[in-house]
């Protein structure tokens, strides 16, 4: 049974339950439920995850009446939890998931339910903000807005609806709207065959081409990566057993890990006790079908229900850093699974001076920054290339998209791709001069040398924007110049003779 606690309830009161009605959509801040009660919070977001937390909310009074039917059990601080796994997710990306929280008791509304259940009412004014009917609509129009969000900025993404259980097997219980029989079914790849999850869009399209079997149990489903998150303070108080104490991660299930027989397996439930994510939010919310009332399913944000043992949610010991392993456990999923929102590609890599300027072909989402390294004419927010602009070199080019940091100033997500660019332009006399004097090795990871017919007095070193970087006093015809102290990039060598005429410049690429 699910413990109450008055002291989580005050604490939650005091520093979490907003005192004026806020309304607003930049990514961090609440928006309330128009009530003016402020019942139903969301909290935007502007990365492509969604996190809801339906039960762990602690207003017993106002208007609403209690409700009469269905389960009255809350999940004990999941609404504190759903803020801390909120503000790792900042920490670590600069960015906010978005995060729905119905800060109702249970008795109050169960928005993880069909309308009836869910309001024990059959009234169907949707405007009485004296009835549970007006948060139940405002619970699920929020959850669209941010699904829309996502949709419309990534074009895929992932909603967790956060619950807490208190089952016997201390373990963190994942639900794919897949049954314990179809997960228990020994058959080699059976879940392959199993329709209707709600992780049916991920299936379908998943960076790494897993199927469903590997998404919901591999080495890279949820599951796992909980079992192998890197915190220890959990394992490290002897809570999780079967071979887990004094280790890292938490048990899960499904999940790769087995533990030996029976409730230590966790690849499949078995017979302990398990929440399989047939339930109304998930449903409504996630890629699978539609729920029993005809309403949501479909679309690319993909749904799994979350419920986490007891032990991790208690304040002041395990919930804290449980938010943190959990919160960089979705950013991971999201990684390996999602994550080609900054695929591009140019036509060819090599391009010359003289060349028409290329365009990039983005394959991911629109809308971010190309960076390069110096040297480099390039657009940046369409990642054309001025080629005649720009010095000959090899240069990596990043496109970056997303939440903006001091660690992340072009945005969380990125890729890159090398470009060379050459320059035919040279004509007889550069290459006479060329062949008077020899500079090798180039690239270089610490010097180059130099050989030549005539006396060089002296080198100068530029970086690639033309500034002088180094200059050397030298009266001979061969020796080396020392770059092992430059960091990595291009960099222009002009060679002197005694008239103190150029006879060479030389682009030198630094490893």
């Amino acid at each position: 049974m699910k413990q109450f606690n008055l002291i989580i309830t005050i604490i939650y009161s005091i520093f979490f339950y907003p005192s004026s009605n806020v309304y607003a959509q930049n990514p961090g801040q609440s928006e309330f439920d128009e009530s003016g009660n402020n019942y139903i919070e969301y909290i935007h977001g502007n990365l492509p995850i969604i996190i809801s937390a339906p039960h762990g909310g602690t207003i017993t009074s106002g208007p609403l009446p209690n409700r009469s039917c269905g389960i009255n059990e809350p999940d004990d601080n999941t609404a504190i939890l759903i803020r801390a796994i909120q503000d790792e997710i900042f920490a670590q990306t600069g960015g906010y998931a978005h995060v729905i929280i119905n800060n109702l008791n249970r008795r109050k509304l169960d928005p993880n339910r069909e309308v009836n259940e869910a309001t024990c009412s059959s009234n169907t004014n949707a405007s009485d903000t004296n009835n549970a009917l007006f948060y139940w609509n405002a619970w699920h129009q929020f959850i669209d807005d941010a699904s829309n969000s996502v949709e419309t900025n990534w074009g895929k993404g992932l909603y967790i609806d956060l619950h807490g259980q208190s089952h016997t097997t201390p373990r963190i219980e994942i639900g794919y709207r897949i049954s314990r029989a179809n997960l228990t079914n020994s058959t080699p790849n059976h879940l392959n065959s199993v329709t209707g999850s709600t992780i049916t869009n991920l299936v379908a399209d998943n960076v790494n081409n897993y199927t469903q079997e590997e998404l919901v149990r591999g080495a890279n489903s949820l599951g796992a990566l909980f079992h192998n998150a890197p915190g220890t303070y959990y394992a490290g108080q002897n809570y999780p057993g079967c071979g887990r104490n004094g280790t890292n991660g938490y048990r899960a299930t499904p999940s790769n890990f087995n533990g030996g027989s029976g409730s230590c397996y966790d690849y499949a439930p078995n017979n302990s006790n398990y929440f399989s994510g047939f339930y109304y939010n998930n449903e409504r919310h996630g890629s699978g079908p539609a729920t029993s009332d005809g309403t949501g399913g479909g679309g690319t944000v993909d749904g799994i229900m979350t419920e986490v043992n007891r032990r991790v949610r208690d304040v002041g010991s395990t919930l804290e850093p449980f938010a943190i392993d959990y919160a960089n456990v979705v950013l991971n999923y999201i990684d390996i699974h999602y994550n080609d929102f900054t695929v591009f590609n140019y036509g060819n890599t090599t391009y010359d001076v003289t060349d028409a300027d290329p365009t990039p072909i983005i394959n991911g989402v629109s809308g971010g920054q190309f960076t390069s390294t110096a040297g480099l004419a390039i657009n940046i927010n369409t990642g054309e290339i001025d080629a005649s602009n720009s010095i000959a070199g090899i240069y990596s080019i990043t496109y970056a998209y997303g939440p903006t940091s001091t660690a992340f100033p072009n945005g969380y997500y990125s890729t890159s791709r090398n470009v060379e660019i050459t320059d035919s332009t040279l004509n007889i006399d550069d290459i006479e001069r060329e062949h008077l004097i020899f500079v090798y090795p180039n690239p270089t990871n610490d010097f180059i040398r130099f050989k030549s017919s005539k006396n060089i007095s002296n080198v100068i070193v530029f970086n690639a924007i033309g500034q002088t970087i180094e200059k050397y006093t030298l009266n001979k015809n061969s020796g080396r110049i020392d770059f092992s102290n430059y960091p990595t990039g291009l960099y222009i060598v002009q060679f002197m003779d005694d008239s103190m005429i150029k006879i060479l410049t030389k682009q030198i690429l630094k490893r």
